[in-house]
């Protein structure tokens, strides 16, 4: 059997709590909720005789233009990224804490010892960690994220269709669904290059650390921060400079979050300016083409595969340390 491949399978069956429980159990308290939601919300409505000055909401679809129901299901389509981004959330906190201790767990229980023993190398052992990190958890969240987005279509369906709503032309015809999917899973390349360097910086501190690597893996970049920000107002009464807070500091301790390449500022402008319609071009396939001509990306995924060499290059000489 392919050594590499059992390497990505011990990753897994070690970490499954983290790389597939994780996911499942929010994508299904999330849903529960949401149920719940509804129910209270439906059974508060019909105590109070709530009513849309006596018009069902089927009748105010029925009437809803070519226009309207584009922008209906933009705003489906938005709704739905926002949920994978629930499964963001959980994955960004599975992989830090994951990297953080990928390399130094095995030689704090001294199990390093045993793997040495096998007739794997070291580089195809830090590999499994990045390529479980960048491909393996990210594919596992996406699944999750598109099992959370069509339970929670159902649910709205079945509320829509509780209303005299049609929900396969309202809902599922007016939306975008299997593209959503589509682009959640061309996303995962993009945010595996994008986070190289987050990957990189946390396996070198896992290898290089004796004890404590959380606190070297944070308090490193922002202490660099602080001096760098420190120097720029020592040379004048200004704003200092947050270039090296966004492309280094960031870089290195959040860019493991899928979808932290995103111009937050843009976001910001759009989602007040023209509504969910550009909100989504955002994720068009012309805007993802884009990320990957950006310089910065490039930069980074090179700084992070030298830290992964780096961290390559410590576990062969800290094997039993």
């Amino acid at each position: 059997m392919n050594p590499f491949l059992c390497l990505l399978k011990r990753e897994y069956w070690e970490h499954r709590g983290g790389f597939l429980w994780a996911p499942v159990w929010t994508a299904g308290i999330f849903l529960v909720l949401s149920l719940m939601g509804m129910v209270v919300g439906e059974v508060g409505a019909r105590r109070a005789g709530v009513q849309v000055n006596g018009v069902r909401l089927g009748d105010l679809t029925s009437h809803m233009s070519a226009e309207d129901l584009a922008q209906f299901g933009a705003g489906v389509d938005m709704a739905l990224f926002s949920l994978s981004g629930i499964i963001a959330i959980v994955l960004f906190f599975v992989l830090f804490f994951y990297l953080i201790g990928a390399l130094y767990d095995d030689r704090r229980d001294r199990s390093v010892l045993f793997w040495k023993s096998l007739p794997v190398s070291d580089t195809q052992t830090v590999l499994s960690k990045v390529a479980t990190a960048t491909l393996v958890a990210p594919a596992i969240a996406v699944i999750a994220a598109i099992g959370l987005m069509l339970g929670f279509l159902v649910l709205v369906s079945l509320f829509a269709a509780l209303h005299g709503v049609n929900p396969v032309t309202t809902i599922w015809m007016a939306s975008s669904p299997l593209s959503v999917a589509a682009k959640l899973v061309l996303l995962i390349p993009i945010n595996a290059l994008w986070a190289l360097p987050c990957i990189g910086w946390l396996l070198l501190v896992s290898a290089y650390a004796k004890r404590a690597p959380f606190l070297i893996a944070t308090l490193v970049p922002v202490f660099a921060g602080v001096l760098v920000s420190w120097f720029d107002l020592m040379q004048g009464i200004h704003l200092p400079d947050v270039s090296f807070w966004k492309n280094v500091v960031a870089r290195l301790l959040f860019s493991v979050a899928p979808g932290s390449w995103m111009d937050m500022t843009q976001l910001r402008t759009l989602e007040h300016a023209n509504g969910p319609q550009d909100l989504v071009g955002l994720l068009s396939l012309s805007s993802l083409a884009e990320v990957l001509t950006r310089p910065g990306l490039w930069i980074g995924a090179v700084a992070g595969a030298a830290m992964i060499a780096a961290a390559i290059a410590m576990r062969r000489r800290r094997d039993d340390s």
